[in-house]
């Protein structure tokens, strides 16, 4: 983990609201599921750093990505940073997805869930056997990349409003895909808090081992302040703090 400046190398409005910043990491490794913490310099910005996911990585080229929504003040001065803006970036923190050992992967998102797993897509696609990309919002704007996702697996999309894909909730698609998967598989999801804790009852149902990175207001980042406590099932320790010891967690260890 470190702290460091940085240039904006590109800022890319990719749909409403909806925002793509790339930059030049400091750091050589990184893994899906993992954040970086920005320091949203300027007029009225907030005290605290925000926290982002990792969206894309890639060490050898020394590019890395992050995906955001424009919904408040500090998410407000990022869209607007142009090439060559300085980013005073702190990471990468925190515990990301584990790749199992399946012979099929199931990879959900909801929302801005959808900003870590493009990352984890692209790791484990052509390495861990078939890929299907489960991606869900209200509506067909609000699901960015969706080419991009195409490259690395079968991408199945729902939208609330029938916009793109089947009009329903993300776990009616999967859970067609548990009920014809011929052998259990490896579910990584990324949402709102309903939505994965759906997909970890399915996850439970038809036994497929399940992690969810939780959406959780995040303030240090290093569990120090303990504002993301998450109630997990575990006989040492009633809470966890989703920074620090997630925000990936094994859905059954989560209480819900």
């Amino acid at each position: 983990m470190k702290n460091f400046k940085t240039e904006v190398l590109e800022n890319i409005k990719l749909g409403r609201d909806i925002f793509r910043i790339k930059f030049k990491p400091q750091f050589a490794v990184a893994r899906p599921g993992q954040f970086v913490e920005v320091l949203c310099a300027g007029a009225g910005a907030p005290f605290l750093r925000r926290p982002f996911c990792i969206h894309r990585f890639d060490g050898e080229k020394g590019i890395c990505e992050i995906l955001f929504r424009r919904v408040g003040r500090g998410t407000e001065i990022l869209s607007n940073l142009k090439q060559g803006d300085m980013l005073d970036i702190t990471g990468p923190l925190g515990k990301g997805f584990e790749p199992q050992a399946a012979q099929h992967h199931f990879i959900a998102g909801g929302g801005m869930g959808i900003a870590p797993l493009l990352f984890l897509a692209e790791e484990l696609y052509g390495k861990c056997g078939s890929v299907k990309i489960f991606l869900a919002a209200k509506t067909a704007a609000e699901i960015p990349c969706q080419d991009i996702f195409k490259q690395f697996g079968e991408v199945i999309l729902s939208t609330e409003d029938g916009t793109a894909g089947e009009k329903c909730l993300i776990d009616t698609p999967l859970e067609r895909a548990l009920k014809t998967a011929p052998a259990a598989p490896a579910i990584y999801a990324c949402g709102p808090h309903g939505m994965l804790r759906c997909v970890a009852a399915l996850g439970a149902k038809y036994k497929a081992h399940t992690q969810v990175s939780l959406e959780e207001n995040m303030a240090c980042g290093l569990g120090v302040c303990q504002g993301c406590a998450v109630e997990v099932k575990n006989k040492d320790t009633k809470y966890k703090m989703v920074c620090k010891e997630g925000p990936v967690f094994n859905a059954e260890d989560i209480v819900w």
